[in-house]
């Protein structure tokens, strides 16, 4: 059990959590004299013990005490279930069914919790693991035997747990920490009042006409133009154009570009500079999910660049942009990555905290994949805006639903020359994990 003994003990990690709780106080904060990463320290109780079956050493959760044959199994040798019962600052137990005896144990964490520890019990004896007394005393028990809360296990799950505390607890190092809202409490009158009022905002930001934001720029559009190929002569629709960069991208390079937002603010933005430039674009005023200034099969192309991250039925646009293309067209379409371009649910560790190096960054913790849903996102923008996390699953269906394969997927990363010459922006970050993802969809 001694795997590593510090040269200065620590109080022990799980002994000061349960004493925190507040059914528990008084708990015995035992020397933390045993550590196993050189980080969390434990005492005798909450440190490893050895299986009597296999001989390896496990964390003293992943272990039972057979009291019939007076054995300690891990759960690689017994596999356990999940028992979801509060108890402490946790929300499940491990429960093993002993082929030895035929009863059911508990996991030496629960078990302590409950009073039938073997140590509570009086089997000082029984676990030879400890060379003397010293680390494992005082021995504490509580006033009767005890079983924690049951709940059901989708109960369990959702409880805030000790990854929510410990949250909480990082949020002073590292600022807001965001959750998803469900979908169904999001109005889309709502979201949509909120895009008029940034538009504007969002059109002084990128300044220039012919160029995207920062990250189209230099990372999404080089990639998305690899997928667009030669577009002479085609007819294409930038499905939620924005500021219309993109639009008049496209009409320079020889198509019959059309682009259509549902922000009036962009869509006059638009008519303003095409009146001006006079490539041949066409704006219409109009969502995704309703096109209904065009026909069906218009289109040999339909591009919607980093869009569906705004869009709240993303189910129907989906379909409305398969209706309007042709049925040998393509339909490529960047977003803000589900992974790792999520903020919901997701840390930046920075640390320091303030420091503008990017190094700095030591890594992204993704938690809460699956609750999906809105957020609300300010970024340079003076209002916050609403936008929408979604699994890969979930894209997959509403493609499959709506008529699409996928072809080929791109997630697309800074060039070297790019992170050089913006070092703040892209290195140890952009390199290390993509924050965008394109897709390349056919009708089937």
């Amino acid at each position: 059990m001694r795997f590593f003994e510090p040269a200065d003990s620590q109080p022990c990690y799980y002994c000061k959590r349960i004493e925190a709780v507040e059914q528990e106080k008084g708990y015995p904060i035992r020397e933390g004299i045993f550590t196993y990463e050189n980080y969390v320290y434990r005492c005798a109780w909450h440190s490893r013990f050895t299986c009597s079956k296999c001989g390896k050493q496990h964390h003293f959760s992943w272990l039972y005490w057979c009291p019939k044959n007076r054995e300690l199994i891990c759960g690689d040798c017994n596999k356990p279930t999940m028992r979801p019962a509060v108890f402490w600052d946790r929300t499940y137990a491990y429960e093993f069914h002993c082929e030895n005896c035929g009863e059911h144990h508990f996991d030496l964490l629960y078990s302590e919790f409950q009073g039938a520890h073997p140590w509570q019990l009086g089997n000082r004896d029984l676990i030879s693991n400890v060379d003397s007394q010293e680390p494992w005393l005082p021995i504490w028990s509580p006033n009767k035997l005890r079983n924690g809360k049951e709940i059901g296990l989708t109960e369990a799950l959702k409880i805030p747990n000790r990854v929510m505390l410990l949250r909480e607890d990082l949020k002073r190092a590292i600022g807001v920490i965001q959750y998803a809202v469900p979908k169904d409490e999001i109005d889309f009158s709502e979201t949509q009042k909120s895009w008029e009022q940034n538009s504007q905002e969002y059109i002084d930001f990128v300044q220039i006409d012919m160029a995207g934001d920062f990250n189209r720029k230099f990372i999404i559009d080089p990639a998305l133009w690899s997928l667009l190929g030669d577009i002479r002569g085609l007819s294409v629709l930038d499905a939620g154009c924005g500021n219309g960069y993109l639009t008049r991208a496209l009409a320079t390079k020889g198509a019959n570009a059309v682009g259509v937002d549902f922000s009036k603010v962009f869509i006059e933005y638009c008519t303003k500079i095409e009146a001006e430039m006079n490539l041949g674009c066409k704006f219409y005023e109009a969502s995704i999910t309703e096109m209904n200034d065009f026909e069906s099969k218009l289109f040999d192309l339909v591009v919607s660049n980093v869009v569906m991250v705004d869009v709240l039925d993303y189910r129907t646009a989906f379909k409305e942009i398969a209706r309007v293309l042709k049925d040998d067209g393509k339909f490529i379409w960047s977003n803000v990555h589900p992974v790792f371009g999520r903020t919901a649910g997701a840390i930046d560790i920075r640390l320091p905290r303030d420091s503008q190096r990017n190094e700095a960054r030591y890594l992204k913790m993704i938690d809460r994949y699956y609750d999906s849903g809105g957020e609300l996102i300010s970024n340079w923008m003076s209002k916050p805006t609403w936008q929408f996390i979604r699994t890969l699953e979930e894209y997959s269906k509403a493609l499959k639903d709506a008529g699409f394969v996928i072809s080929e997927i791109l997630e697309p990363r800074p060039t070297p020359e790019v992170i050089q010459q913006n070092p703040r922006d892209f290195a140890f970050d952009a390199d290390r994990w993509t924050h965008f993802i394109i897709f390349e969809c056919l009708k089937r």
